[in-house]
């Protein structure tokens, strides 16, 4: 059985020379930060407001489970000010270093996740010094629920080295060091520890003290070499984090704090925070060029939900499509890839098969919208584009978060977005928008049939479909794609390029029937449907093909002039060929 021990008597483990120095330093520099002085001068907090703050966690106690004095605590950790942060951690700090004090896993676990689901935290916060206290508590950086901790912990050293003052980077430095080898048996972004290393690297370098210089260099030097090669294993780092926040947070707690509100606050904080995480963590141990997670809450309330679930992957899947043609990132984007579920909670875990640069700008445009502010931004596309897939996503009632990570350090941890971010405005209908994959470039409708039938007779060999019907059409080579795109929009082969139900109808319908037939296919499409909406009409012969270029260019804004006027020639001749039969199409 593993033994564990305290902070104070992993101190009293140094040499004699290095306890002096350690205490030379904090007199130096470091007691100012932790006295009450520095609390009431610098924070402008008076005797009383302190004695508040100093009963709140003498109500604490030995902190050995999670009970009502710790989720209240970590409410004040959690929803209050930075100065309320501040001086919460402050004396918590104080707290922990007592040698007789016992914390639980369950207690430090909640207060690492409830100050790092904050996104407020300045770089020169004094919180920063009093965190890492709270941080070299954990006893083992292997259990689940502190190793998905690891992404949004590197991200808040790499503030800390790089923007934080000198005793706020020296500090996590000294932390790095002195637990770095416990704390390097989590799993780590690689980027991430090259980023540190630079930091660190940095930071050592204006150390004056030239003894502790070189025994930090060492020791850090130990820490980032066995967290590069650490290999994690323990499948359960997907779901120990929702289910001890769901054991935290169980029904009664928070029915017993409906007047407030203030726990539900807080439990939403952390999930996020682990939607996130968990992103983060399907880039590190999955090797993805972008990690996507999906989270659908109340997901157990539904009927036939796995349905409903396949659907909304869908529809978050057009909306990055979107994403990826309004930024102009690519035209085509590669579907979504599952990588893992769990059963008890509908968290999905995806991945986007993607270059390096364009998962960074998926990822950018992703953590842009976790930062907007509605109201003064409805009008941007990509605003547009989001309220759009949240009204589709409410339609069933449920709440769907989204996380994105990519292995820049910067975009590995990123806040998600989710459904309840978007205010419901009672006067919004939904702007119309079509994808550019969903409006067709293949204006000879006969040779789509061709298409379709030759899909019929060879539906397992691409290959051989594409050389026949190059050969009957004549056409480019280039031009097949435009085709096989135009029988996937009519609703004749799947995206795996397999017949359909609707493509054989095609295929036994004598040649006058065939048109009618893709009428109503055009109609039960995309862009069918995006065009009879757009122009208020019923029918495709009330619509006025004069005007087929402004509905591509208001549905598709991300298309160029010239792309425009190709699927515009291609509308028009679809419906011209739709609209010269006599009938109600």
């Amino acid at each position: 059985m593993t033994e564990y021990t305290t902070l104070s008597e992993e101190l009293a483990k140094l040499s004699p020379k290095r306890q002096e120095r350690i205490e030379a330093r904090t007199s130096k520099l470091y007691l100012e930060e932790l006295t009450f002085k520095y609390l009431q001068e610098e924070l402008g907090v008076s005797e009383a407001e302190l004695d508040q703050y100093w009963e709140v966690v003498k109500i604490l106690g030995d902190l050995p489970k999670v009970d009502v004095n710790i989720r209240d605590f970590a409410v004040l950790l959690a929803l209050g000010s930075q100065k309320d942060l501040e001086i919460g951690l402050g004396v918590l700090g104080r707290e922990l270093l007592k040698p007789d004090i016992s914390i639980e896993n369950e207690v430090i676990w909640l207060f690492l996740t409830t100050v790092l689901s904050r996104s407020n935290i300045t770089p020169d916060s004094p919180s920063r010094i009093s965190f890492l206290g709270l941080v070299s508590r954990v006893k083992d950086w292997e259990l689940p629920i502190f190793a998905l901790l690891t992404p949004a912990l590197d991200s808040f050293f790499m503030v800390s080295l790089s923007l934080g003052n000198v005793l706020i980077a020296e500090q996590t430095l000294d932390f790095l060091a002195t637990w770095g080898d416990n704390y390097a048996k989590s799993p780590h972004l690689k980027e991430q520890l090259n980023n540190l290393k630079s930091l660190t690297d940095t930071v050592l370098e204006q150390v004056d003290d030239l003894e502790l210089q070189e025994e930090w260099q060492e020791k850090l030097e130990t820490f980032f070499k066995r967290a590069k090669k650490t290999q994690y294993a323990d499948d359960s780092i997907w779901s120990a984090g929702e289910n001890l926040l769901k054991k935290i947070y169980n029904t009664q707690v928070l029915d017993c704090d409906l007047k407030n509100g203030n726990h539900a606050r807080v439990k939403e904080n952390i999930q996020r925070f682990i939607t996130s995480s968990l992103a983060a963590m399907g880039q590190i141990l999955d090797n993805n060029s972008l990690s996507v997670v999906i989270r659908i809450d109340n997901a157990d309330k539904i009927k036939n939900f796995w349905n409903i679930g396949a659907s909304i992957i869908d529809r978050v899947e057009r909306f990055f499509q979107e994403i990826a043609e309004e930024k102009k990132i690519i035209n085509n984007l590669p579907e979504f890839r599952p990588a893992r579920a769990f059963p008890g909670s509908w968290t999905v875990i995806l991945h986007i098969p993607l270059s390096e640069n364009q998962s960074e700008l998926l990822a950018n445009a992703i953590a842009s919208l976790s930062n907007i502010k509605y109201g003064d931004n409805d009008q941007e596309s990509l605003v547009i584009s989001w309220r759009d897939c949240v009204n589709n996503l409410k339609e069933d009632n449920l709440r769907v978060d989204i996380a994105v990570s990519s292995n820049k350090p910067e975009l590995h941890i990123i806040r998600s977005i989710s459904t309840e971010d978007v205010p419901i405005r009672e006067d919004a209908t939904s702007q119309i928008r079509v994808l550019s994959r969903d409006i067709p470039q293949a204006d000879r409708l006969k040779r789509v049939i061709e298409l379709a039938s030759i899909f019929i007779q060879h539906p397992s060999s691409l290959s051989t479909v594409r050389q026949q019907f190059l050969e009957i059409s004549g056409i480019a080579p280039r031009q097949f794609s435009y085709y096989r795109r135009a029988v996937e929009i009519l609703g004749l082969v799947d995206e795996r390029e397999r017949p359909t139900t609707a493509g054989r109808v095609l295929h036994h319908l004598s040649e006058t029937e065939k048109i009618g037939f893709l009428a109503h296919q055009f109609i039960s499409s995309k862009v069918g449907w995006a065009w009879l909406n757009w122009q208020n009409v019923n029918t495709l012969a009330e619509i006025e093909p004069e005007r087929a270029a402004e509905f591509v260019k208001e549905v598709c804004p991300s298309l160029s002039d010239a792309t425009v006027e190709r699927r515009v020639y291609t509308l028009k001749s679809w419906l011209q060929c739709f609209t010269a039969r006599k009938s109600n199409i």
